[in-house]
């Protein structure tokens, strides 16, 4: 993954010089040296021919092995100037590697400490969430303790559950279920494209696994179809219990009639 990238125009152009000025200098000069030290053997292996015209007195052979040797002696002292060059040259690239190394740890560190602010930014946001999410759990609480108080006497709130394969849990209850599938229905794709990001105590249950987040329905639509089917459900009974009291104060008044 490139957690840094140039930048565009003239500061690109800026950025390719530092390369150029710290580009290894060490390879260039060992190329050369590995050329003079050819160089050096081929003179090296002529000398003997020289050596052997010269002990031959053979016409201008003292000359040219005299010759021969000042290019030896020149050939050693270029092989051995590009060797000192060559030390050098690595030892300006190690010191150039070492403060490039420097200098991309410190961009790393600098993107390390503005990654763990992000992720502060982020859990505060979290936790702002689960003080409001904390204070709305405490008011739907009251309000379902003041639902049961206030059912019509003589009425049974019917059971029922909630979501595909009733994942969702018992209608009038704690909705701890509904609140863990809306966090799974909810949770984020991860940006890396291997799966998603889901709460810690929001792992799904084996029915959730069933079901694609993306078509699992909205838990307050699930809660609202809820609380029309058991408000009907107890007003259906709240009629039973009124006709049966009207036709039993009916029955009371003929019987006081026919005596």
């Amino acid at each position: 993954m490139t957690m840094f990238r140039r930048k565009s125009g003239e500061d690109a152009g800026s950025l390719d010089r530092a390369d150029d000025v710290a580009a290894p200098r060490a390879p260039a000069v060992r190329e050369k040296l590995d050329c003079a030290l050819g160089a050096l053997a081929e003179l090296e292996e002529q000398v003997a021919e020289y050596a052997l015209e010269a002990a031959e007195r053979k016409a201008g052979a003292a000359d040219k092995l005299a010759g021969h040797r000042a290019k030896i002696e020149a050939a050693k002292t270029a092989a051995d100037e590009l060797a000192a060059a060559l030390r050098l040259a690595e030892k300006l690239d190690r010191r150039n590697a070492a403060a490039g190394a420097a200098e991309m740890r410190a961009e790393q560190l600098a993107e390390f400490k503005k990654e763990f602010a992000a992720r502060e930014k982020a859990m505060g946001a979290v936790l702002d969430a689960a003080a409001a999410m904390a204070k709305a759990y405490g008011e739907y609480s009251e309000a379902t303790l003041r639902a049961l108080a206030a059912a019509p006497t003589g009425t049974v709130i019917p059971p029922m559950f909630m979501g595909p394969e009733n994942s969702y849990g018992p209608a009038f209850g704690p909705g701890e279920r509904m609140i863990l599938a809306e966090l799974y229905r909810l949770s984020p794709e991860r940006s890396d494209g291997i799966g998603k990001f889901v709460l810690p105590f929001a792992r799904p249950s084996s029915e959730m696994t069933r079901n694609k987040p993306e078509e699992m329905p909205a838990g307050i639509d699930e809660l609202r179809a809820a609380h029309e089917a058991i408000i009907s459900s107890v007003a259906r009974q709240v009629d039973r219990l009124d006709e049966t009291a009207k036709h039993a104060a009916e029955g009371s008044t003929d019987r006081r009639n026919a005596a």
